[in-house]
């Protein structure tokens, strides 16, 4: 027994089968893991390849408009992954060839989950853009931005949007000085018909004063009539006595001859009494005379104190008006002043029309300090005048006369500021009322040419306002959730504008209009320089839908020019306005159609306002108006505006300007489409209309149209050896496969989108 413990004999059997054991059983493991990586690998290259079959059978419909969804059957697409998924597993194959894999697809383990439709905003936007990104930068560019931007027409024409509303702004300024002005003069009107009738009042009160205090003296109305009390008392007196002597003088007639002498005595008597009555009766009748006038100065005087307060009242507050009005002239006139510096010192105003600016009429401060002090000279000698009045009692020779120089002092001075100022008054309201009626004039014509483009604007033909065209607007701008542009809305969570966008009927008055049209310039400047990089979406409206012209636009040659679409735009339920309803949203052919034309001709009528204040006429620039320069540049762009649109309508190619660009650079009624969906750049709004055309015309659900797909299915591969130990790894992260009796188990997902 100890020798065979001793015994070398097999040691290096033993130690090889030591070694060996566990090298096999490692073998063996990496044997069915590789196998089963391998299966795992097969399975995920199925589930992929089941997903892309699934996503092949996208709608043709739909595809028409560049755009890739789903809209079968669910549980057809599943029966197709599933489908697919076994046919790509090496255990689907048959053969009595050797296999390596025998991997095998679970039953009944399969799912299909759709995750995103193209009513999902983002999705839809994305497949637009995949769309066009080859197509959409090659017309853009050269159609739109290569024939404003290299000659540099965008900047010109901001421009004259920034003319538009400077000569508005300063217009403004020019009218509230203009007007305060004029109601200051209207004041210093009444300020010098007050006067005037004040002068000529007190004029005759002072010289009737001076007469009656020249008659009165120093004689007092108490002491005149206390001697005209004792005058009667006197006169009583002998009245008595004459009465007395006249008895007497009766029993001495009857006394006889003897009494001849006394009677003759008596008769002296009575005669010198009635002498010294007379006379007495004389004095009183002057000194009630005297009485009387001393009465009528006293009244006199205290209606002439008590009238001069109230009128010098009257006076001040009219001086007042007309200086706060002046005040408010002035300020105007600052501001203006202030304006015009800024835009005199303004650069890259090439247009000849700011030269007008330089035109207008400043007021110097001189100009308004002589004014105001001859007015406050005015008010401020009367008001002396009434101080003279109030402080003398007595209208002598002397004091009549210092008053009656005041009285013609305010007068005076009245006149003098009058006579001056009426010369500028005159010129100034002469000015005014020619440029009044120039205006009036100009506005006249623009008013002529928009009432013939509103008549020309809404043409839809008879068959586009009822009938199914009008069952179709129903359809789409339905009241509630049921039309489909709010359906869209309301599915990305998205506000509804199911109003449309303001509508450009050109009925505003035409100052209106004119300033409507100048600020699609400023719009158009401010977006011209990423003009290039945007809106491929906006391209995507022109190409897969109609619009007034559709069809009948023609290339250099003269012919129509081809159609590409496979949308077929030409047979759309709504034929000749769908890019309008998509640029306006209104739920009739009319209001759209008026928008997409009124519009269109606010822009036409701002170019061609360009035009004219790049050269307007010299008289104009020095008739002292912005205004004018203005009107006057509308009212002959008006008419060119409305012939740019009667061919625009009819389909052929107008010059974008016949000064700012080459003439051979041309814009078509698509074109302008094209920048005014650049100008009312709104994606949530135009991608629910875009979805809601796309499913009219196609009757499909956009909402159901899946774009993004996620595969799972369950498969299995055979365990070679050792499913024990396979089924060790499964807790350590190294094998993902769930072993079962002698098969590995795993889940393969694949996720793909258009």
């Amino acid at each position: 027994m100890r020798s065979f413990y001793n015994s070398e004999t097999g040691t290096v059997s033993i130690y090889l089968i030591i070694i060996l054991v566990p090298i096999f059983f490692l073998q063996a493991v990496l044997i069915d893991f590789a196998r089963v990586k391998a299966a795992e690998r097969e399975a995920d290259t199925a589930a992929r390849a089941a997903v892309r079959s699934v996503l092949s059978a996208f709608d043709t419909e739909l595809q028409k408009y560049g755009l890739f969804g789903l809209t079968g059957e669910p549980e057809s697409s599943k029966s197709l992954f599933s489908t697919i998924f076994k046919e790509n597993l090496s255990g689907s194959s048959s053969g009595g060839f050797y296999k390596m894999l025998d991997t095998k697809p679970e039953e009944g383990r399969a799912s299909l989950t759709s995750l995103y439709t193209l009513a999902n905003h983002p999705v839809f936007k994305e497949q637009i853009l995949e769309h066009m990104k080859y197509t959409a930068p090659i017309e853009f560019v050269l159609e739109i931005t290569d024939k404003l931007q290299k000659p540099g027409a965008v900047k010109t024409l901001a421009n004259g949007s920034a003319y538009a509303k400077e000569a508005e702004k300063i217009e403004k300024l020019l009218a509230k000085r203009e007007e305060s002005l004029d109601r200051a003069w209207a004041e210093t009107v009444k300020l010098k018909e007050e006067l005037n009738g004040r002068h000529h009042t007190y004029r005759a009160r002072i010289t009737e004063l001076n007469r009656l205090s020249e008659l009165i003296g120093l004689n007092t109305a108490d002491g005149v009539r206390s001697q005209i009390k004792t005058l009667e008392e006197q006169i009583r007196s002998l009245s008595d006595s004459i009465s007395s002597l006249n008895g007497s003088l009766a029993a001495a007639a009857a006394a006889g001859p003897e009494a001849a002498a006394a009677l003759q005595g008596m008769m002296d008597r009575i005669r010198s009494l009635q002498d010294q009555l007379t006379e007495l009766q004389s004095r009183l009748s002057d000194l009630k005379t005297l009485l009387e006038n001393i009465v009528k100065y006293t009244a006199l005087l205290a209606a002439t104190k008590l009238e001069i307060v109230s009128d010098d009242e009257k006076v001040q507050n009219l001086q007042k008006s007309v200086q706060e009005l002046l005040g408010e002239a002035k300020k105007a006139n600052d501001e203006l002043n202030t304006e015009l510096k800024r835009v005199s010192s303004a650069t890259g105003n090439e247009l000849k029309a700011f030269e007008a600016f330089k035109g207008l009429k400043l007021l110097s401060e001189d100009d308004f300090r002589t004014y105001q002090t001859g007015i406050a000279s005015s008010a401020a000698l009367f008001s002396g005048f009434r101080s003279g009045i109030g402080s003398t009692n007595l209208f002598t020779n002397a004091n009549a006369q210092k008053i009656h120089a005041a009285n013609e002092a305010y007068q005076a001075q009245m006149d003098e500021t009058y006579k001056k100022q009426l010369v500028i008054e005159t010129e100034r309201t002469k000015r005014n009322e020619t440029i009044r009626k120039e205006k009036e004039k100009q506005r006249s014509k623009i008013q002529e040419v928009l009432n013939r483009a509103k008549q020309a604007m809404g043409d839809c033909g008879t068959d586009q306002t009822a009938g199914p065209v009008s069952t179709f607007y129903e359809t789409l701008e339905e009241k509630g959730e049921d039309g489909l542009y709010r359906k869209y809305m309301t599915l990305n969570e998205s506000p509804s504008n199911a109003d449309g966008s303001p509508v450009y009927d050109l009925e505003g008055k035409p100052d209106t209009e004119i300033q409507h049209a100048m600020s699609l310039l400023e719009r158009l400047g401010q977006t011209g320089e990423s003009i290039r990089n945007e809106l491929f979406i906006n391209e995507y409206a022109l190409s897969q839908f109609n619009y007034r012209t559709y069809g009948r636009e023609l290339d250099g040659s003269g012919q129509p020019k081809p159609l590409h679409a496979l949308s077929e735009p030409s047979g759309h339920k709504l034929p000749g306005q769908e890019v309008e309803y998509l640029l306006y949203g209104f739920n009739s052919c009319a209001k759209n159609m008026s928008s997409a034309y009124g519009e269109m001709f606010a822009f036409r009528f701002a170019v061609r306002i360009v035009e004219e204040l790049m050269d307007p006429k010299n008289e104009l620039l020095q008739a002292g108006s912005p205004l004018l320069v203005l009107l006057a540049s509308a009212a002959e762009a008006a008419v060119k505006a409305l012939a740019d649109m009667d061919s625009l309508t009819e389909g052929k190619a107008v010059p974008i300007s016949s000064k700012l660009t080459n003439p051979l650079f041309t814009f078509t009624y698509k074109d302008y489409l094209r920048i005014f969906l650049l100008l009312h750049s709104s994606d949530s709004n135009l991608l629910a209309r875009l979805q809601s055309l796309i499913e009219l015309n196609t009757e499909r659900t956009l909402d159901h149209a899946v774009t993004y797909i996620q595969g799972s299915a369950e498969s299995s591969v055979s365990l070679w050896f050792l499913p024990g130990l396979m089924k060790l790894m499964n807790g350590t992260g190294i094998s993902s496969c769930e072993v079962r009796e002698n098969r590995c188990r795993f889940i393969s997902r694949a996720d793909l989108a258009y």
